[in-house]
C-alpha cells in the first residue's frame, strides 16, 4: 500500500482550515478546502512584439503592440495579455472523490468611466478550475518527454471568476448595504468570509445543481532541453465545456502554434515541483486491500482537507484493526490531527508512540523526526516550555533544520 511521504508539521499559529468554519450558511461536509499545496510565485512571460522581436516581464506576458504600449495608462499596462500573481493547487473533496483546485491570482482593474477610459482602479482578481486528481499524472507524466509540446484537457467540475477578491464589504443587518474599497458596489457576493469560501460555496451550488459551471481549462505545456538547460513553457487555455469545442481546440492541428507567439517559462524543477508537490497529497485508495488500510487512506484524505473530526474517526478505526502495526506514520497523522483539535495531552502520547516505532528504512526517518517538533508544539500550548524547549533541540539535534526558529524564538537557544 503507497503512503503519502508527507507529514505536516503543526506550527504555533496552527488554525483549523477556512472551510470549517461554520455561519448562517451551511456547509456542506465534502465542502472543506485544504490549504495550499503547491504554488508558482514567479514566471518569466513572453510575447513576440509587432517588430518581430521578443518582450518578456516577471509574471506577466507583454502586449504585442509595442505602439499601443506606450499609450496605455499604467495600471492597464501591468495587466498584459495575461498576467499573474499567483498560481495555487489546493484539494477538496466532493462526493468522496479527490479533485484539485487551480487558483490563478491575477492583477486586475475597472475604468470608472469605461467609455471614456478614465479614472482606473488597480485590485486583484482569480480564477479557479476544480478537476479531477488523476489529471496531476497527466501535466506531469512520469517519464518527461523533452521538446515535444502537449495539452491537457482538465474536464473541469467547476470553473469561475472572483473580481477583487480582496475587496472590503461590509454588509449592514439591518439596511443590507454594502461598499467596497474601489467605490463598486455591483455583483458583489453576500459573504463576509475570505475568497476560499466564496469557492466552496461555488463548488457547492454547481453540486446541487443550483449554479450552471461550463467553464474548463486546457493547460498547453512544452517541456525543452537545450544546451544543459531545461526549462517549461505553459499557457493557460480558458475555455468551455462543449465536445465540438474540446474536439477542435485537443486537436494538434489547432494547437501547434499555442507557443509561436506568447506564454510562460519557468525552470523544469519549479514546474515539476509545483504539480509532484500536489501528486503527493493523492492517495490511491483502490489499493487498499484491507479495512486497516482502507481506513487509514480515508483518514488521510480527511486530514488533507482540514475535516480533523472525519480524520480521527478514521485513524481510530485503522489503529482498532491492526493494534499492533508498526508504521508509526498512522501515530503521527493522528498525533497531528489531535493536536489541531485541541487535544494535546492525547496528541503527545500519539507523537511518543510513534517516536518509540523508529523506522529501519532511511527514506522515512525525516518524517520520523519531525514527531519531536510536533510533540514539542504540544506541550508548548500546555504551557510546558521547559518540555517543548526539549523536543525542539532533540528534533533539531537529529536534524529538523526548521526546530532552531523556535529554539531561537522561545528557548533562548541559538543555532547560528
Amino acid at each position: 500500500m503507497k503512503k503519502t511521504i508527507i507529514l505536516f508539521s503543526v506550527v504555533l499559529n496552527t488554525l483549523l482550515l477556512y472551510g470549517q468554519a461554520k455561519d448562517t450558511y451551511e456547509l456542506e461536509n465534502f465542502s472543506i478546502m485544504s490549504d495550499i499545496q503547491s504554488s508558482i510565485t514567479e514566471a518569466r512571460g513572453w510575447s513576440m512584439q509587432d517588430n518581430g522581436k521578443w518582450a518578456y516581464e516577471t509574471n506577466t506576458i507583454p502586449y504585442s503592440d509595442s505602439r499601443t504600449n506606450t499609450s496605455r495608462q499604467a495600471g492597464v499596462k501591468e495587466l498584459g495579455q495575461d498576467n499573474f500573481i499567483a498560481i495555487e493547487l489546493r484539494k477538496i473533496m466532493i462526493d468522496e472523490v479527490q479533485y484539485n483546485v487551480l487558483v490563478k491570482k491575477y492583477k486586475d482593474g475597472e475604468y470608472e468611466f469605461p467609455l471614456i477610459y478614465e479614472n482606473w482602479t488597480s485590485y486583484n482578481s482569480l480564477k479557479f478550475w476544480v478537476f479531477k486528481g488523476e489529471k496531476l499524472a497527466e501535466l506531469l507524466p512520469e517519464k518527461t518527454q523533452f521538446n515535444l509540446m502537449y495539452l491537457v484537457d482538465l474536464d473541469c467540475f467547476a470553473a469561475s471568476t472572483i473580481r477583487n477578491y480582496e475587496r472590503n464589504v461590509f454588509i449592514d443587518p439591518d439596511m443590507k448595504l454594502k461598499s467596497s474599497s474601489t467605490g463598486a458596489v455591483r455583483g458583489f457576493d453576500h459573504y463576509k468570509g475570505g475568497y476560499e469560501e466564496v469557492i466552496i460555496r461555488r463548488i457547492q451550488d454547481v453540486k446541487a445543481a443550483k449554479r450552471k459551471s461550463d467553464g474548463n481549462l486546457f493547460m498547453a505545456i512544452y517541456p525543452i532541453m537545450a544546451d544543459d538547460k531545461e526549462v517549461v513553457r505553459f499557457k493557460f487555455v480558458d475555455t468551455y465545456k462543449n465536445d465540438n469545442l474540446v474536439k477542435i481546440q485537443g486537436s494538434p492541428d489547432n494547437w501547434k502554434n499555442l507557443f509561436e507567439s506568447s506564454f510562460y517559462e519557468v525552470d523544469f524543477t519549479t514546474y515539476s515541483g509545483f504539480i509532484q508537490d500536489s501528486k503527493n497529497y493523492f492517495i490511491e485508495v483502490d489499493k487498499a486491500t484491507t479495512a486497516y488500510s482502507s481506513d487509514y487512506n480515508y483518514g488521510i484524505l480527511r486530514y488533507q482537507i482540514g475535516d480533523y473530526v472525519g480524520a480521527l474517526d478514521a485513524f481510530n478505526k485503522a489503529i482498532a484493526e491492526n493494534p499492533e502495526t508498526d508504521d508509526f506514520m498512522i501515530y503521527s497523522y493522528r498525533g497531528n490531527t489531535k493536536s489541531k483539535s485541541g487535544l494535546y495531552y492525547e496528541a503527545i502520547a500519539d507523537f511518543t508512540k510513534a517516536i518509540e516505532l523508529k523506522p529501519t528504512k532511511v527514506i522515512d526517518y525525516s518524517n520520523w523526526v519531525k514527531n519531536y517538533f510536533n510533540r514539542g508544539v504540544a506541550k508548548f500550548y500546555l504551557e510546558n516550555l521547559e518540555g517543548a524547549c526539549e523536543d525542539w533541540k532533540k528534533s533539531y539535534d537529529l536534524g529538523y533544520g526548521s526546530a532552531s526558529e523556535y529554539l531561537n524564538e522561545y528557548c533562548g537557544q541559538k543555532t547560528n
